[in-house]
This record gives C-alpha cells, structure tokens and sequence, in this order.
C-alpha cells in the first residue's frame, strides 16, 4: 500500500517511475527494458531519506509486485483506454509532487507541475526510416518524442548512436543526454544444459540445424531479406538438408507482406514460424542455433545481440552503426539490403566450424561488458543529479 505521508515529509526524497511497461504480460523491446532496469534497480541501496514509488494504471503483478526496503507501488487507476500517461499522471504529479519522475519509455505527461522529469529515448527510427512504421504509429511516436525532448529535464539514451541521432535531428544540447547501454538478463540468457535444450527443442519439434531470429515480425526488423537468402542458402545445399529458418515473435507492421514471401517460398516447408515464447524458450533455442540472424533496418540498441552472444551462438547481424556499437568484433556484419550476402555468410558459416567457434568466443567475452546492474547505477545517478 502507498503511503501519502512519505510525499508529505519533506526529509524524504522520493523517485517516482512509471512502471505500466514493466507491468506487460507480454514483454518486447521497451516492455522488457523497463521491467529489467527497474528490478536491476531494486538491488541498488539506497541512501538515507530515499524512497521509490512506482506508478502504474493496473496492480503489478509477479516479481515487479515484490517491493524491497524503501519501495512502494501506486496504483493510478484510469478507466479510459488513452490518456493515464498525459493526464492522469500529470495530476498526480501536481498533488503529491515527488522529487523526480522517471519515465523507462518516451512518453512523457502533458504537465509535470516543476517535477523535474527523466525519460527514456529508445530510437528515433521514425525520423529516418518513415515507412517502416503505420501513419498513426509514426504520428504518435512523434508527439511524445518531441514532447520528451522539450519538456525532459534530461534524456537517457540507450547508445552512443541513439544520442548522436538525437543531437542531429532535434538540435539537443548533449550535456542533457546521458548514455545507459542496456544487456541482455544473463539469469536466462546463458549457457544452458543439453537436457534443458533438448526439452525446447522437442516441443517446437526442431532438430539441431536452424538459423534462428527473434523479434516482432515487422518491417523494421527487416525479415524478408533474411527469407530471400534462406532460399539462397538452400538453393546449393541438395536434397534432404536439414536446415531451417525458424522465426520467433509476433506479427507486427507490414507483416502480411512477410507472410506472402513465405508462403511464395521454395521453402516454406522448412520456415518456422513459432510466434511469441518465453525468454526461457528463446534462450534454449539460442543456444541450439546454428547462428542467430539480425538484419534490421534500424535500432536504438538492439538487446536481441547481446542475448545470443550470451548463449554462445555465433551472430550475423545487419551492418549498421549502433550494432558495430554493442556487438563490437563478435559478429559478421552484412548489408541489410542483400540477402545474397546473408547466404554466403550462413554458407561459409555453416562450411568452416572455425569462423563460427571464433565468433562465439569472441561473443562470450563481448557479452560480459555489458549489466543491469551497471545501467540501474547509471540511471540512479542521473536521477539523484536533479535532488
């Protein structure tokens, strides 16, 4: 239960942070940024006279419900399908006045009353590449960026990328952003045993030769490059290869244009679609992969290469900037607009065990520089620079 009288005691410096992405049941990039950040920042100590509420339209619920020493929940209820970001928090804001509100996603209230207020901006993909996004979504996205560079007292950018992008097209000052790179949750995104393997695999009723990718099956993410080339990949390898391309997540913008390219496949027998599954599933099937694929157009940070690094599978990832950024010399970068050359890769890939035993060191010691913890750090920082 919230308790007013910590926002009446003026002793008590309290962090507000909205919690409703935490709070998803089905969580994708923004959703799982949050919920990790903020259980990252519950193992942080906090200081005398500290206190953090977290704010969100319905209960919370599994492990973001349990609160340790210091932290509370608030549950602002709204009837209404739009609005609790905008208006509801803005009043709440205005009467129980916290010392600073942090928001994990880009949309920030209309009114924050001289609450100073931190945000998260994840990319600005938008901007650069329109029509990889619906006009409504492009329009809403815009309204709360532009809000949020406004309005945010500082910015948290989740890329020395992300930051450089934000600084060109809205002309911000850069002392007011401040870089937190994200990880992948290595409690699950890990090595695993070959029983724990095995037991996904059954389910899926997948053998041991597949490229995997995981994301929202969307234009942005770019799968209709990585379907071309599977064909090109199979086009030499003979009757009765094993290998398939399995596709994990959920369907997303310009899906139905993903779904004809699969269904118009030479090889759409052997292209998976298994839809959204645990981070446990994903984590299983990493680990099995004969490499994880990436070739999206554009991304702020791109968690999905940390996270099959982490799982020791080798990575060919789209050549752009921000994935040279996170994934360093542990990757195989392919143009996004050659499918061609994403089969010659897997070719090679698959041909020479060496290219990929190297890839996968290399990644084990690329996934260790990056933490939760550090982030949770990062981000207290800056939010303890506006007390």
């Amino acid at each position: 239960m919230f308790n007013i009288n910590l926002l009446q005691n003026s002793r008590t410096t309290i962090f507000a942070i909205d919690a409703s992405s935490a709070n998803k049941e089905k969580r994708t990039g923004v959703e799982n940024y949050a919920f990790h950040l903020i259980e990252a920042m519950k193992k942080e100590p906090l200081k005398d006279g500290e206190r953090v509420v977290l704010f969100s339209p319905t209960p919370l619920k599994d492990e973001l419900a349990k609160m340790p020493k210091g932290w509370e929940s608030k549950v602002l209820s709204w009837k209404l399908k739009r609005g609790w970001m905008q208006t509801r928090v803005s009043w709440e804001l205005l009467i129980r006045r916290p010392n600073v509100f942090f928001v994990p996603a880009q949309s920030i209230p209309s009114f924050s009353f001289f609450v100073p207020v931190v945000t998260t901006i994840h990319d600005i993909a938008f901007r650069r590449i329109r029509n990889l996004y619906s006009p409504s979504v492009r329009r809403r996205v815009s309204t709360a960026t532009k809000r949020a560079v406004k309005k945010a007292t500082r910015i948290l950018s989740v890329s020395q990328f992300t930051k450089q992008e934000l600084q060109s097209v809205y002309n911000i000052d850069g002392s007011k952003i401040f870089v937190t790179l994200l990880s992948a949750n290595t409690n699950i995104f890990k090595r695993l045993d070959q029983k724990t393997i095995e037991s996904v695999l059954q389910k899926f009723r997948l053998g041991h030769n597949f490229f995997l990718f995981v994301g929202r099956l969307e234009k942005k993410k770019n799968v209709a490059t990585i379907i071309r080339a599977f064909e090109v990949f199979k086009q030499n390898r003979g009757m009765g290869d094993p290998f398939e391309l399995v596709l994990v997540g959920e369907p997303g913008f310009g899906y139905e244009e993903i779904k004809t390219y699969i269904e118009r496949s030479s090889q759409k027998t052997l292209i998976r679609e298994i839809g959204f599954v645990s981070d446990e599933e994903v984590s299983a099937l990493m680990n099995s992969a004969t490499a994880f694929l990436f070739p999206s157009w554009y991304e702020g940070f791109g968690i999905p290469n940390l996270e099959a690094i982490a799982c020791g599978t080798a990575l060919l990832t789209s050549d752009i900037p921000v994935h040279h950024e996170v994934a360093g010399d542990s990757s195989i970068f392919i143009s996004p607009k050659d499918p061609e050359l994403w089969a010659k890769q897997m070719t090679r890939l698959v041909a020479d065990p060496q290219i990929k035993e190297k890839l996968i060191e290399k990644g084990s010691i690329r996934a260790q520089e990056f933490s939760w913890e550090k982030t949770a750090k990062q981000t207290l920082e800056v939010l303890r620079s506006l007390i």
